[in-house]
Parts: structure tokens; C-alpha cells; sequence
């Protein structure tokens, strides 16, 4: 499933973006550098401020502890030390959540490969210095043992795990592994392959076949797409003088 992405919806932002998956819709905001407070500042490099806002209601400890896994995937991303004594802001807007109730563990993983993802497009829209280019994805184990990427929420209701993964294209490091459920061993490594695999594939070159990950559906270059297309905006300039 491809996603569906806008860019620069929020004119006020240095750097906003849009992400829906079929379970979620997550507006990010991206301010930065700008003046951090005194309590906050980080001789050698930037801080990162992470805000999550709920759909409904006001946030909660679920929200802080999503704030600190996002913080920590983002600064390995984000060339921090170009930036000394400054602060990042990231303010992440779910507009979009399932309607079936969801076990706790297993929304608050669900949530993250949207969460990554929009923040992600979010700093290149801002023109943010990145080190590394990053997706995240999401896969359940059903009950039949079948490894499904992006899962219903259907089949979120009635998984026996939920796994959110996030590799770099750099040499594939991984920078998110968080999973909620009842799972083997043997079954993370398969899924780690296949959530390996398919982030490749959302960056791999275009004129490259298409990959395809088993047991899941066929993945598209994606972010690529969306990435050279923010690049060819970016000089459109140049070819209207």
C-alpha cells in the first residue's frame, strides 16, 4: 500500500507533511534551528523537541513515552552538531486514528512507523541537515502465524504480535525496533528480513524492479518518489528565470 503524502500544508512552519496509511493520518510540523532555553542547551549540538497531540484529548504518559523513541530515531538521523546550542521542534498532529478498539501495547507500536515517517518528510521539507534517509514500516504476525505488512485493523485486533521496524538506506542500520505481543524468535528475524527488504524498496532506484516482500504487498519506491520530487521543487526556480 502506497501511502498518501502532502507537502507543505502548514505555510507558518519552516517544514510540514502529511502522512496517511490506512490506520493513521499524522500532520507533521518541523521548526528549526531556533532558540532553545538555557535548561535545554546542548553545548555540542542541537536539542530535539518532540510534541505528539493525540486525536482526542489531551496527552498522557502513552504519548511522552512515543515522544522519547521518536527523539531518539531523529537524532540519529539529524546532523545535530552543525547546529550547536539551537533546538529542533517536531510537533506531530494525529488527525486520523482506527475506530475498532485496539489493545494498548499493541496501538502505541502501531502508531510509530506513521510517526517516523512524518516526521522524516517533515525535516527534509524544513531543508533540515540528514544524514540518513529512513522508513519505517509495520507488520503483524496473525493468528494463522502469517506475517502480514501493514495489517488491517482487523487483523490488529486480532494479531498476536505487532512489530514496528525502521531501517536508514545507509547500510541499513536499524533505528526503530519496537514490537508488543506474544512472538518467537524465529518469527522477529523473519519479520527484521522482510521489514529490511521492504524499507529498501521504498528507496530504491526507479528504474530498478519493483521489490517484493513475501507475505506482504508489493512495495513501490515511495519515498524516493516523494524525495525527488521535493528536489525537483526545490531548484524549480532556477528553470522560471
Amino acid at each position: 500500500m502506497v501511502p498518501d503524502i502532502s507537502h507543505h500544508p502548514l505555510s507558518r512552519a519552516d517544514g510540514s507533511a502529511t502522512f496517511s496509511s490506512d490506520l493513521y493520518t499524522v500532520l507533521a510540523a518541523v521548526n528549526g534551528p531556533i532558540e532553545v532555553q538555557r535548561r535545554d542547551e546542548l553545548a555540542e549540538e542541537a536539542a530535539i523537541e518532540v510534541n505528539i497531540r493525540p486525536a482526542a484529548g489531551v496527552g498522557s504518559p502513552r504519548e511522552r513515552w512515543l515522544e522519547s523513541v521518536l527523539v531518539a530515531v531523529l537524532r540519529s538521523i539529524l546532523l545535530v552538531h552543525m547546529h550547536p546550542r539551537t533546538l529542533f521542534q517536531i510537533t506531530l498532529q494525529i488527525t486520523k486514528t482506527p475506530t475498532l478498539a485496539i489493545k494498548g501495547a499493541v496501538k502505541d507500536v502501531a502508531i510509530l512507523p506513521a510517526l517516523v515517517n512524518a516526521s522524516f518528510l517533515g525535516l527534509v521539507d524544513a531543508g533540515l541537515p540528514l544524514q540518513n534517509t529512513v522508513a519505517a514500516v509495520l507488520f503483524a504476525v496473525l493468528d494463522s502465524d502469517k506475517i502480514k505488512q501493514d495489517p488491517s485493523e482487523k487483523e490488529l485486533v486480532g494479531c498476536k504480535s505487532v512489530h514496528a521496524l525502521a531501517y536508514t538506506n545507509q547500510h541499513s542500520d536499524l533505528l526503530l525496533n519496537e514490537s508488543a505481543g506474544s512472538f518467537k524468535l524465529a518469527q522477529w528475524e523473519q519479520v527484521a528480513e522482510m521489514a529490511e527488504r521492504a524499507c529498501e524498496a521504498a528507496t530504491a532506484p526507479m528504474e530498478e524492479d519493483v521489490m517484493k516482500v513475501d507475505g506482504a504487498d508489493s512495495s513501490t519506491p515511495w519515498l524516493r518518489q516523494e524525495l525527488e520530487a521535493e528536489a525537483r521543487a526545490a531548484v524549480a526556480w532556477r528553470e522560471a528565470t
